[in-house]
C-alpha cells in the first residue's frame, strides 16, 4: 500500500477485505473437508496462500490489492478450517487437539508479527515476501508428512454452518472480537510509536510483540497455577483487567512493561474462551467450535486495524478507544457473556 501510494485510511479497509473472505468461503467449509480429502484440501488451500503473498510483489493498483487481500483470505480460511480438522483427527484427544492448535495458530502470529516487522525496518519488502514463501512451503511439507486415516467421502450440502460457525455462540463471539480489537488497534502503531523498546538498563533494543508473545509463553505456566472453582471466571477476568492495565500505561511506562501485560492477559483469556466455544457445542461441533473461535478473533483483529488506519495512527485517540473497548469486555463477559455460558452450555 505505501508503494502504490495510498492513504493509510484505504490501507485499513484491506484488512477488512481478507477478512471478508474468510467468512465469503466458511459455508463451504464442510463440504470441502468431507467430499475430499481433508489433506489436501489444506495444502491446496495453504499453496494458494503462498501464491497470493508472492502477489503482493506485483499488484499496482488498490483494486488489485483487495482482490489479492480477499483471495488470500478465503486460502486462510479454508487452510484453518482443513487443518482444525486434522489436529482433531484423533478422537480421544479432541479437546486437547482444539486447544493445542489454538495455542499455536495464537504464537506463530505473535512470531509472524515479530519477524515481520524486523524485516520490513531492516530490508526492501522483497526480502519479506521471500520469507514468507519459505515459510509458506515448510508449512507445506510437514503438512504433507501427516498421516491421516483413510475415510470414505460423505455426500453433504454445498454450504452450511457445519465446521464454519457456532450459531448459539454469538455472545461469546462478539466478546471475543472486542478483546481482540485492542491488540488489532495497536499493530499499525508498531513502526511509529511501538517500534522497540529498550529491556531495563541493559541499553538491549526489544520489539513490542516480542514482549507480547513473552508474556503469552509465561501465561501458560501461570494458567496451570488455577485449579480453583470458577477458574474461566477469574482467568477471563484477571486477563482481561490485564489487558486494561497494559494499555492504559502505554504512555507512562516503558513499553516493554505494556507489552508482557498484554501478552500475559491474553494468553489467559484466548484458551479459557476456546474452551466456553468447545463445551457450548455438541460432540460433533467441535471444530465448528474452534472455527468460531478463530473467526470471531480475527474479525477482531481486523476492525482493530481498520480504526486505528481510519483514525490516521492518532496514538492518544486509539489508547482512549483501546481502553474503552477493553472496558466494555470485561463488563460484557462478566453481565453477560459468563451468564450465557452458565446456561447453555452442553457439557
Amino acid at each position: 500500500a505505501d508503494r502504490l501510494g495510498v492513504p493509510v485510511a484505504q490501507t485499513g479497509v484491506i484488512f477488512l477485505f481478507f477478512t471478508l473472505g474468510m467468512f465469503l468461503i466458511g459455508p463451504f467449509h464442510a463440504y470441502l473437508v468431507d467430499a475430499y480429502k481433508r489433506k489436501h484440501v489444506y495444502i491446496y488451500a495453504f499453496a494458494l496462500m503462498v501464491v497470493a503473498a508472492v502477489g503482493y510483489a506485483f499488484v499496482t493498483n488498490l483494486t488489485e490489492l483487495i482482490l489479492l487481500s480477499t483471495v488470500q483470505g478465503l486460502a486462510f480460511g479454508v487452510a484453518t478450517t482443513a487443518s482444525i480438522t486434522l489436529a482433531i483427527t484423533n478422537s480421544t484427544l479432541r479437546s486437547a487437539g482444539n486447544v493445542s492448535f489454538s495455542w499455536v495458530a495464537r504464537l506463530g502470529m505473535i512470531l509472524g508479527i515479530v519477524l515481520g516487522v524486523w524485516l520490513y525496518q531492516s530490508y526492501p519488502i522483497r526480502n519479506l515476501l521471500y520469507v514468507s514463501v519459505i515459510a509458506g512451503v515448510l508449512g507445506i511439507l510437514v503438512v504433507s508428512g501427516i498421516y491421516v486415516p483413510f475415510r470414505a467421502p460423505i455426500v453433504t450440502r454445498l454450504y452450511s454452518f457445519d465446521r464454519f460457525l457456532l450459531l448459539h455462540s454469538w455472545i461469546p463471539a462478539i466478546n471475543m472480537i472486542l478483546i481482540t480489537f485492542v491488540p488489532g488497534l495497536l499493530m499499525p502503531l508498531v513502526h511509529p510509536f511501538l517500534n522497540d523498546s529498550i529491556l531495563g538498563n541493559t541499553g538491549v533494543s526489544v520489539p513490542f510483540f516480542v514482549g507480547v508473545g513473552g508474556g503469552y509463553l509465561v501465561s501458560l505456566l501461570l494458567a496451570r497455577l488455577f485449579f480453583l472453582k470458577e477458574k474461566t471466571l477469574r482467568l477471563v477476568i484477571m486477563g482481561l483487567g490485564l489487558e486494561i492495565l497494559a494499555i492504559s500505561l502505554l504512555n507512562s511506562t516503558p513499553i516493554g512493561v505494556s507489552s508482557m501485560l498484554l501478552g500475559l492477559g491474553l494468553g489467559f483469556v484466548m484458551p479459557e474462551f476456546l474452551i466456553m466455544f468447545v463445551k457450548l457445542s455438541h460432540h460433533c461441533q467441535r471444530g465448528t467450535a474452534n472455527t468460531t473461535h478463530l473467526l470471531a478473533s480475527e474479525m477482531g483483529i481486523s476492525l482493530g486495524i481498520a480504526a486505528a488506519c481510519c483514525m490516521e495512527l492518532d496514538t492518544d485517540k486509539m489508547l482512549h478507544i483501546g481502553q474503552i473497548a477493553a472496558s466494555i469486555a470485561l463488563i460484557f463477559f462478566v453481565l453477560v457473556t459468563y451468564p450465557y455460558y452458565k446456561r447453555k452450555k452442553v457439557r
